[in-house]
């Protein structure tokens, strides 16, 4: 199973069943990853001499984290931005989608799930997705946020904030 596909058409589909842009959630998906073509090293550096925040847990534990903002910056610097709101919302998604965000939009939303429920990271939720069980973006961020929390706590690793600013937003 290849799982950028399988990833791709998530995007597409729920972009299809909540009403957003299909173009973009693909746009967002095929470079929702394109961090991850920089080391750890210059991640690092990109984001300190760019001033893109990293938090402790980035620095000293998981520098991979940084690839979402990472992938925003690289997007913003090499394409066009001839629809200036089309390509925010889109940087945005790609910047988001590792930790997500207090505001996340539509499109937020669905690469963050689509990337959160590849069947080789949580088999459970993706055969929830496959029977169609859930049904709106927040009821799946509800399920991922915990089960962040959940293994945050398990493992003894500090949550990621951004993890912790949806959880406040979701539960109000």
């Amino acid at each position: 199973m290849n799982i950028q596909f399988v990833f791709l058409g998530m995007c597409k589909i729920f972009a299809k069943r909540w009403n957003a842009s299909v173009d973009d959630a693909i746009i967002a998906g095929l470079l929702h990853d394109i961090g991850k073509s920089q080391s750890k090293k210059e991640m690092l550096s990109l984001c300190m001499r760019n001033n893109i925040t990293i938090y402790d847990f980035e620095l000293w534990g998981n520098p991979i984290a940084l690839h979402g903002k990472i992938g925003s910056f690289l997007f913003e610097k090499e394409f066009n931005k001839n629809e200036p709101e089309r390509f925010n919302q889109i940087s945005h998604a790609i910047s988001c989608h590792v930790a997500g965000s207090d505001d996340m939009n539509l499109l937020d939303k669905i690469v963050f799930i689509a990337d959160n429920i590849e069947p080789n990271k949580d088999s459970e939720l993706y055969k929830q997705f496959k029977d169609n069980s859930i049904d709106s973006p927040d009821d799946y961020l509800k399920l991922i946020i915990d089960k962040k929390i959940a293994r945050s706590i398990s493992k003894r690793r500090e949550l990621n904030p951004m993890t912790q600013a949806i959880n406040e937003t979701l539960e109000r």
